[in-house]
Formats: C-alpha cells, structure tokens, sequence
C-alpha cells in the first residue's frame, strides 16, 4: 500500500539535512506500506522509522523505483498567465478569420430575380456604399487584430517570465518517466489494540544542505531587540515548505571517539591504561585461507614483494612455484572446481598479459586455454596479450607491470602515522576500515578503505559560495540547534534564502568612545547582552537605532550569558578638539637638567537631543625601567581619570602602558574640558628621539 506523507520537521546540520516525514494509516493496518516519490539523494543506512498506534515495524527497505510519469503543480500566476495568453490567441484567431471572411466577400452578385434592371445610377451608388462599408469594416477589423496581436505578445511574454520564476522558485517536481525516485518500504505486524488510524514517521538524511547564521540588532535607548535569521541553501530535490526548522551545529557523519576516563588514587603510582576495544588478528589467521587457495587458483604472476618475508607460508599448488600466486580478478569466470596443469615454466618466461575487468569471462576463458598449452604456446600468448594491451593504452610498447604490483601493506596508517599523503584512521574507526582481500598480503587484518569507496558524488551546495560576511565554520566545544519559532519555506535550487528563526529582547548599553589623540571623532559602540539561551556564531548583523538602519556590522562567538560590542560609527552630534602646550624648563642648582612640560585640553560638546556618556582615551609616554636618565612625572588632572588597559586576554592585542580615561556625563547641548599636565625630566645635553615635544 502506497501511502501520502508530508514533511513534518527539518533538522539542518553544518553539512547535510534530516527530514522527517509522517503518514496516516487507516484501520485495518496493511501489512507493507510504501513512501514513494522520496529524493534520490536520501542516505539508506540513516533512515529511522516510528509508530504511533497499534502496530510494530518488522522490517525496513529502501530502494530505487521508477514511477510513472507526475507533473508537478503550476503555481497560481503561472496558471493565470496561461489562461490569459490562451484567450489572447482565441480572439487574435477570430479577427483573423473574420478578416478572411471579407476580403472573400464578393462586391457584385447575380440577381436571382426576374425584375427589371435597376437604374445604372442606382446600382453605382449602391456599390459605392458597399465598398466604403467594406473599408470601414476592414480598418476596424484590421485595428482590432493589430491590438489583440499586441495583447497576445504582451500575455506570452507574461507568461514567458511567471514560468520562469516558478521554474527559478524550486526544483522540486514530481518523477519523470523512467526518472529513479527512492523508496521506503515497510512491513507492519498488527498490534492488540483499539482499532485506531496508525501514525507513521520516517526520518532519513540528505547531503545537499548547508545553513550560516546572520543577525539584526534593533536598538530603542537601552532596550535591544535581537533577531536571529539564516540563510539556508539545499538541493535535496524536494521543496521543504511550511515545515518546523532546527538549525544545529552539530556534523552527524563525523567520527568521534569517546574519551575513557581512568579511576585516579592519590599517593600511589598510575598505570598507564589499557586501550579498549581494539583486539590484534588472531594467530594462525592464515589457516582460514588455506581450502580458499585451493578452491579458487589465481592467475599466475610474478610477485612483486618476494624479496620480503612473507607473512605466512605460501600454499604450493599444482605445478606453480611458491614465488607465484594466482590473481583471482581474472580467473571469477572459471569454474570454482577447475584444475589447471601446466608444466614449470621456463626460465625468463613470465605469463603477465595484462587481464582488465571490461575483458570479463571471455579473457578468463582464454587465459584457461593458454595454461593447458604448452610453453610455446604460452610465451606467444602473452606476447599477443601484451601487443594488445599496448594498442589499447595508445601504444606504450611495454606492459601495465603495475598492475600486477602487490598492494603496499597498509599497516603503519593504523598506527597513526602517516604514508604519502594520507590522513591517519583511527583503529576504531570501523566505518573507514575494510577486511582486506584474500589477494592481499594484508588478508585477515582491517585495512583504511580506498579514498573513493562510500563517498558520495560532490553536490553543488558544496561549492555553493557563501555570501560577503556569513560563515559556517565553527569552531566551538559542543553543539547547539536553534528552531524556528514558526513554519518556513526552502526551494530546492541551490540557492541561498533568508529565514527568520526567531527574536529575543534584551538589554543595551550604549556609550561613546574617543582617541582624540588618534582621531578628532567620537564613536559610538553598543554592549548588548546575549539574550539566547544558545551561543551566539560568528556572521553579520544589521544594527537599526529607532527603524533606521545604521550600519552592518560582526558578531563574533559569544556564550550563553556573555556581551556583544557592537561599534556603531562616528557619532556626528559630539564633537571633540585635543589642543597641547608645551614649553622647556632649566632644572637643578647647575641648570644642567631639563624639565618638558605638556599641558592638555580637550573639549567634548554634545550636539545631539540625548544625554551621552563618552569614554575619553589618552596616553602619556612612559620611560623604560632601566633607564635612569628619564623620569616621568605626572602633574595636574582635572578631572581626575583612571588607568586604562586594553583586555590582556584578548588575541592579537598588546598590553597599552601609560594609558589612562575620563568617562564623562554630557547632557544635552552641554559642553566639557578636561585638562592633564606631565613633565619629561632629562639631562640638559640629552634630547629625546624625534624630538623633545611628543605631542603633535
């Protein structure tokens, strides 16, 4: 029984989607159920089932089916459009017709009846009537036509662009003729119970999804009204469309390995633990391939590693020397129970023609007749084969020897290390090890599985390109997902799309900050606190003061509970000046020193309708610790400031020496000074580096 399903709720991971799905069933419960028409890309081994009623999954399959040929709805306009261009062609069709009709018309008929002629002078007046109502009605017809032409150009170019949205809007459609759609199938065993409908829920993942974090701050006084939006792009190839979103950080397909955690006893010495869960191939593993080899001859080649010690005693088979072994890739053709007899071969003779899979069981049939040949027979053979085999790779002259080269022992990447190239795989990394083959000389050991095996295609969302400011790349310590607070919808085009996840109200501080050493403007910056119980992830935000956009800004990783500084720009209704006197003293009883004197003054005037608190920076040159000849002495502060020192924690910041602030209150249309002095004490016959003024 095929059953109607609809997505019920999305879960959005860094990379990749898990959609769930829900169907009812009515009373009585079918035995099997299917869900057709799924994506091609859904992951078969992550689909999960669930039942709400009286019934239990026994069993689970997913496959590929193809279905019958379904269109997918147009959307109203597109319909619209349509309509309109259809009765645009019906009237352009019967002007025309009505066009043809009078030009067709003749202007003089016999006259059936047996009356006398009419007067000449009557019948050209009554022609000329005739033609005149003729011409009338062919340029009003003529008009006519020429504006429904006009209307119908007009409706298909319409139309033309209303498709043209619908096709941009979303892939999602229903499954061509002979076009594979996935299915889930399930068998139901039948419950005791009330006789109630069944809900069923199907939850699966797909890889063609990718989301990345983007904010708006609203700022009225200090109250902020923080809104968390994304862009979400996927290509999953159905439309997720008025369904509950979660957006987590989490990677679902990554491999993680629980830490153990050791019991710890104080005063006595720790062991070092055991490694858990890894057990060596056990002796004598060998053994299990001995009736393989007998079983299944391989092709004869020479082996690549025989200068190396063998991991375990080559079995001798009938007639074949111990430094050869048959190739099971060209013999899966011959009977499991053939006995080949072939004499020794003859020195310098090597039976190494080149055998590929495309060549299948006609090869395998051909090589058999080879080996019941007698050595002749064989050494033509192998030229024939490789003469071949040189034509087909385009004429090299010499044989694919790598073909037959032993496969280099994989071993050393289980121990972490790393060969070539290739990333060491953790031991216990089950999903990317593999039982090597019984060809191998690693046979009866986990080995890394080739770097292509169970990857899947790379879709376009992989390359999809972020835009300017977002990001997706978090580097944090655990996962968090953040759900919408209502439906949304996502297109299936591969193609960014803005969603609002939800809106949280928080507190806000603002303040201004000024360099006037640096700079003659005050800027403005925020601190708002995080009002979200998750983190807040790096990407850009859109900061409105009153519903007026001020400017877009970052947001950098900030915990639960933790503040935001925004910098919100120069702030053009306070205005600030640095104005410096500097003179130079004698000093000492010799006059053999030198005392320089700064004096400044800074005036902060508040332009603007709102009371300001501006943070003033300044910073007065410090003498090194180990030189005695220069001393620094502050003098008078009006009003007094503060020490100020960047955070020593923050990355890529230097701790500022010397550096100090005034934090002052402005009310509106007010205006302040503060004033500082310092001296610089030197020796009379020295002079600072650049100058003994070290103010502009």
């Amino acid at each position: 029984m095929e059953v109607e399903s609809r997505i019920e709720s999305i879960v959005v991971y860094a990379r990749g989607a898990r959609v769930r799905r829900v169907a009812t069933v009515p009373v009585p419960v079918p035995s099997r159920i299917r869900f057709t028409g799924l994506p091609a890309g859904v992951t078969a081994d992550t689909v999960r089932s669930e039942v709400d009623g009286p019934a239990v999954v026994h069993a689970v399959r997913v496959g590929q089916d193809v279905v019958g040929e379904v269109d997918r709805e147009q959307a109203p306009q597109v319909r619209a459009a349509h309509r309109h261009v259809a009765l645009a062609e019906a009237e352009a069709e019967r002007l025309g017709r009505a066009l043809d009709q009078l030009a067709a018309a003749p202007l003089v008929a016999d006259d059936p009846s047996e009356d006398p002629p009419a007067p000449w002078a009557a019948v050209v007046a009554a022609r000329r009537q005739l033609i005149a109502m003729r011409a009338e009605r062919e340029v009003a017809l003529r008009e006519q036509l020429g504006a429904a032409r006009r209307e119908l150009d007009d409706a298909q170019r319409a139309y033309d662009i209303a498709l043209e949205h619908d096709l941009r809007a979303g892939s999602a459609r229903g499954a061509k003729l002979h076009e594979a759609r996935t299915v889930i199938e399930l068998e139901l065993v039948a419950g005791a119970g009330p006789e109630t409908a069944v809900t069923i829920r199907v939850d699966y993942d797909v890889r063609a999804a990718r989301w990345a974090p983007s904010y708006v701050a609203r700022l009225d006084g200090d109250n902020v009204k923080l809104e968390l939006r994304a862009i979400v792009a996927q290509d999953s190839g159905e439309d997720w469309l008025g369904v509950a979103m979660q957006l987590s950080t989490a990677e679902p397909t990554r491999f993680a390995e629980l830490p153990e955690l050791a019991a710890q006893k104080i005063g006595r010495r720790q062991h070092e633990p055991v490694k858990k869960g890894f057990r060596a191939a056990p002796t004598g593993a060998e053994e299990l391939y001995r009736d393989y080899d007998a079983a299944f001859p391989r092709r004869l080649v020479g082996r690549a590693d025989a200068g190396r010690a063998p991991t375990a005693p080559e079995p001798e088979l009938d007639g074949v020397a111990k430094d050869q072994v048959w190739d099971e890739e060209s013999s899966n053709a011959m009977h499991p129970k053939a006995s080949f007899k072939t004499p020794a071969p003859s020195p310098g003779m090597m039976i190494s023609a080149p055998m590929s899979k495309s060549r299948g069981g006609g090869v395998a049939s051909a090589l058999g007749g080879v080996l019941a040949a007698p050595a002749g027979a064989i050494a033509g053979a192998a030229q024939a084969f490789a003469r071949r085999d040189s034509r087909d790779a385009g004429g090299g002259g010499e044989m694919k020897k790598r073909a037959y080269a032993a496969p280099k022992p994989q071993l050393d990447r289980l121990e972490g290390g790393v060969e070539h190239g290739v990333a060491p795989v953790p031991r216990l990394d089950y999903g990317l090890l593999v039982m090597a083959a019984p060809t191998e000389r690693e046979r009866g050991h986990l080995v890394p599985a080739p770097r292509h095996a169970g990857r899947a295609p790379t879709t376009v969302i992989e390359h999809l390109q972020l835009p300017q400011g977002h990001a997706n790349a978090w580097d944090h310590v655990y996962d968090y997902a953040f759900a919408t607070d209502g439906a949304v919808d996502v297109k299936s085009d591969a193609a960014w799309h803005s969603i609002a996840l939800t809106a949280k109200t928080g507190s806000a501080k603002l303040r201004h900050v000024a360099v006037p050493r640096e700079q003659a403007d005050v800027f403005r910056v925020a601190t708002i606190a995080n009002p979200l119980d998750g983190p807040l992830l790096p990407g850009p935000i859109d900061v409105y003061d009153r519903g007026q956009f001020l400017i877009t800004s970052a947001v950098d990783f900030t915990p639960p509970g933790g503040s935001l500084e925004l910098g919100l720009g120069v702030d053009a209704q306070v205005k600030i000046a640095r104005n410096v006197e500097y003179h130079e003293e004698a000093t000492g009883m010799l006059r053999g020193g030198l005392r320089l004197v700064h004096a400044l003054a800074i005036d902060v005037e508040n332009l603007g309708p709102r009371a300001i608190e501006v943070e003033v920076r300044e910073r007065v040159p410090v003498a090194d610790d180990n030189d005695d000849d220069i001393e620094v002495v502050l003098g008078k502060v009006d009003p007094a400031w503060e020490r100020w020192t960047p955070d020593p924690s923050a990355p890529k910041d230097e701790r500022l020496r010397g550096g100090y602030r005034w934090k002052l209150a402005l009310s509106p249309a007010h205006k302040k000074t503060v004033r500082a002095t310092y001296e610089i004490k030197i020796a009379g016959k020295h002079e600072l580096v650049g100058g003994n003024r070290r103010e502009p």
